[in-house]
């Protein structure tokens, strides 16, 4: 419980907990996870006989089924984020679907669930804690007017990702899912995989979400692209049985793929109206004949039985014509042209197994048609075979003159004959039969694509075809259609669309054409342009999260009740009243009242005080990272900061509170450092930051331990390629961490040296190669205001290849950043390593500060790699964003 209160004199907190057992301090304080009720239950089916005898489609809607039951059942009305993980990876750790994705649950939802277009969205906005109306996501997205866009949307960080850009485009893609913002799927993609060298990553993800959070949500592509679930559609799909007639189905005029099923749902092939044509002349063909053939009999019989005298000879023998006649003798297999009677062949020899093929006679054909099963020819011929011992014939073998006798078997003949022909007419329409004939014949193997078929092979696949099948496999033989790919779509200049997080840069993603780029928040530097209008949110802060903040907090204004009851907000607006009129009291005020109004507000809209707790504690720890604890900001860092500390108190207290302000700091130019200073000095927010510092401190030494026994290590992973030459990386350290440092540098030089020697081969581009190794100062120095006093000099490594073109950039760099206000006074010295040191000595004379050179003495057994290394004060150069890549060269300087 928290009473408001004006601050002391100084105004370093503005209310006072009086209570601190039952209020922990933020750093201790955690949001306990959530799981679905009755989850044993409701899983248990998934181990069953009956569920492992279905198809993969089949089991992916009864596990999708199942998950968005649970959603609609929970009754928390919470941010169900965790729950959903933590379903997603139970299906996936017990291999109930493997490899199941969060995405695959929204494939589902969106083509497969039938809810409509509102029950679609009350569902994101469940599971992702904000439900809201649609276009209050505006200040993120251009979905105004009710806006859709086609296709698939991804939100992604930049490639080797830090902190701020990992939660920045976490939070991108959660708001994206809710908003829809896009038709398909939704994807976060986190190039290479998340910061493995950031120590918050556990706990703002894997302790929150569960472990394989990253495995459940995010891509990890270091370039965009497409595959084929981001591209199908069920728009005009037809679904397609063998036994149904090939010539009675009809293509609409607009979209239409008919796609051929067996029983059990699996993929046969594809009838497509460019099929129709070619597949119909064969089966008329063949009918035609058949027609002919049934005229032909009942010709031949009515002739002989209509002579003067008629014998049981004269029977037979006709019969004996009809049964031996080669189907090529009939009259309409003679105007066939030279290709249709070759491909009338191979119908009757491939497809039909008609031994002689359109040379085969009328007898082989039945016995054919009688092995598949489709009539019983054999018995026709023994009844034919028995008119000569029937009464139709008198003893001397002449026909009897009883007409009704002669009629009544011409009758049963002839039913007979007709009988056969059309089932064997109905059994060469049949769909599976068009698809042998295109198999067959015509040499047509089914053309499909996989559920992970890239767009390259789609294209290629696609060719003249007017669409192609997407089909689900999960490691079996049978493959399940879940979809359509249209040629039309495919030709689309636009095929899908992507948001943009801490960086603004196709080139740096190598972001393909195909993709629309419709969102972007950023604070470097960038060139961008767009078909048409996107949303950009481009500041002057050291955080991209702040910005992100900003425009959370603002939504969350408008709808958000901070986890209170109407009661509790009266209560509190009251002691309010009563209290000393002081700035922070107008504030809590304010807020109080609003509260009151979106509570006494009609409408369904809320937000999760959850997903509102989460969220803040994501993005205050995503400023603390880039801001290296508030020692570099903006105006934009602190003010936000500020509001996330009293949010995140408020939340957990249950009660409007502020613990910060800054009412008696002038707004000077020491502002944002005194700012900085009064929140660092707060002991909520001490209790938060230092024991991240405390696991950063003992995970760079491990690091230093591991880069220098040759093991993996993520030391040298903060890397960013800027201006499109230059690729420039970061190691942070604390001055506890210098004497290993001092041990390993050697290796860790040629490590780096190596990486970036490879990368140039690779990428001719890239010339200027930079690390700076960065002192940080302690949490302990911070929270007590102390200044750092450093013994050691932190470190600025460069690397070019030895081209006349590289010599010029690095003259531009040099020139630059010594010309630069804010290098003034950092009094760098300069060190040589490896074989080129005097031709690099000779550029550091003509463009950097007259300082002494020191050339590392060689070792023959074991060389420098060539690198020069600038030292200077320790802390004094922090930011790449600001202090250097400002000073970098560009591709075309």
């Amino acid at each position: 419980m928290s009473l408001v209160s004006e601050g002391d004199s100084k105004g370093a907190q503005a209310a006072t907990m009086i209570d601190n057992n039952d209020s922990p301090l933020l750093g201790d304080f955690r949001w306990p996870s959530h799981r679905f009720d009755c989850f044993d239950q409701v899983v248990s089916p998934f181990h069953s006989e009956s569920f492992a005898r279905l198809n993969p489609q089949e089991q992916n809607e009864r596990v999708n089924q199942t998950l968005l039951t649970c959603i609609l059942d929970d009754q928390t009305h919470e941010f169900l984020l965790d729950a959903v993980v933590d379903f997603i990876s139970y299906i996936r750790n017990h291999h109930v679907i493997p490899g199941y994705t969060f995405t695959d649950f929204e494939l589902w939802l969106n083509h497969f669930s039938q809810l409509s277009e509102e029950e679609n969205y009350a569902v994101r906005g469940k599971i992702m804690g904000r439900m809201i109306p649609r276009e209050q996501y505006q200040p993120y997205f251009p979905i105004g007017m009710g806006k859709i866009y086609p296709g698939t949307h991804l939100v992604t960080a930049h490639p080797s990702p830090d902190l701020d850009t990992t939660i920045a485009s976490f939070w991108g893609w959660v708001d994206a899912f809710a908003a829809r913002v896009g038709r398909g799927r939704h994807l976060w993609n986190l190039p290479g995989g998340p910061p493995y060298a950031q120590v918050e990553v556990d706990f703002l993800f894997r302790n929150l979400f569960g472990e394989e959070v990253f495995d459940c949500l995010a891509k990890t592509q270091r370039t965009l692209s497409l595959n084929s679930l981001d591209l199908m559609t069920q728009e005009g799909m037809g679904r397609k049985y063998p036994h149904e007639m090939a010539l009675d189905v009809h293509h609409a005029r607009a979209r239409s793929a008919i796609v051929l099923i067996d029983d059990k749902g699996c993929y046969l092939g594809d009838w497509r109206a460019v099929d129709v044509e070619g597949v119909r002349q064969v089966i008329m063909g063949l009918n035609n004949c058949l027609l002919w053939l049934e005229a032909f009999a009942h010709i031949k019989l009515i002739s002989c039985l209509a002579k003067p005298e008629v014998f049981v000879g004269n029977v037979t023998q006709a019969i004996e014509e009809i049964l031996s006649m080669p189907l090529n003798q009939c009259h309409p297999a003679k105007d066939f042209t030279p290709a249709l009677s070759k491909f009338v062949d191979h119908y009757l020899l491939k497809v039909l197994e008609v031994e002689g093929g359109l040379g085969g006679t009328v007898q082989e054909f039945g016995l054919a048609m009688e092995r598949a099963h489709v009539t019983n020819f054999t018995q026709m011929t023994r009844w034919l075979s028995s008119l000569a011992r029937s009464n139709l014939f008198d003893q001397r073998g002449g026909l009897t003159t009883n007409r009704s006798l002669i009629f009544n078997q011409l009758e049963i003949l002839f039913k007979m004959i007709s009988e056969t022909l059309f089932s064997i007419r109905n059994h060469v329409d049949r769909l599976d039969i068009a698809l042998k004939i295109k198999r067959e014949v015509f040499d047509l193997e089914p053309q499909s694509v996989a559920h992970n078929s890239d767009i390259d092979e789609i294209r290629a696949k696609m060719d003249s075809y007017s669409h192609l099948t997407v089909n689900l496999s999960r490691g079996g033989e049978n493959i399940i259609p879940i979809g359509v790919i249209y040629a039309s779509d495919l030709q689309k200049e636009t095929l899908g669309t992507v948001s943009l997080r801490d960086f603004c840069s196709r080139e740096e993603m190598a972001i393909p054409p195909y993709l629309q780029i419709i969102s972007i928040i950023d604070h470097h530097k960038g060139c961008l342009e767009t078909e048409s209008p996107a949303t950009a949110v481009i500041s002057d802060a050291q955080s991209s999260c702040a910005l992100v903040a900003n425009l959370s907090l603002a939504i969350n204004d408008q709808y958000s009740l901070g986890g209170m009851t109407p009661s509790e907000i009266e209560e509190q607006l009251e002691v309010c009243a009563k209290a000393l009129p002081s700035p922070t009291n107008l504030r809590i005020q304010q807020r109080l009242l609003k509260k009151k109004g979106i509570a006494q507000r009609c409408g369904p809209h809320t937000v999760s005080p959850k997903r509102e707790f989460i969220e803040s504690w994501h993005l205050l720890h995503g400023i603390l990272d880039d801001t290296d604890l508030l020692t570099k900001v903006s105006p934009t860092d602190v003010f936000c900061t500020a509001s996330l500390l009293n949010r995140l108190t408020s939340l957990r207290t249950g009660r409007e509170v502020e613990i910060v302000h800054f009412d008696d700091i002038e707004e000077d130019h020491h502002f944002t450092k005194r700012a900085a200073q009064r929140l660092l000095q707060n002991p909520d927010f001490y209790s938060l930051y230092r024991k991240v510092y405390l696991l950063k401190e003992k995970m760079v030494g491990e690091s230093f331990k591991k880069c220098a026994e040759g093991k993996q290590s993520h030391i040298l992973e903060d890397t960013k390629i800027l201006s499109g030459c230059n690729r420039v990386g970061q190691t942070k350290m604390f001055a506890s961490n210098y004497p290993l440092f001092e041990q390993v540098a050697p290796t860790i030089r040629s490590i780096w040296h190596r990486q970036a020697s490879n990368l140039y081969h690779h990428q001719p581009s890239l010339i200027l190669h930079l690390h700076m190794i960065s002192t940080l100062i302690s949490a302990e120095e911070l929270f007590q205001g102390r200044e750092p006093s450093h013994s050691h000099l932190d470190e600025l490594w460069v690397w070019i290849p030895q081209t006349p073109r590289a010599t010029s950039l690095l003259k531009r760099f040099l020139y630059l950043i010594t010309s630069a206000e804010v290098m003034k006074g950092w009094n760098p010295s300069v060190e040589f390593f490896g074989d080129c040191g005097q031709s690099l000595s000779q550029i550091f004379n003509e463009c950097f500060y007259p300082v002494s050179h020191r050339f590392a003495p060689k070792d023959h057994q074991k060389p420098d790699p060539p690198i020069v290394v600038i030292r200077y004060s320790a802390g004094q150069l922090n930011s790449r964003k600001s202090m250097l890549a400002p000073f970098l060269p560009t591709i075309d300087a």
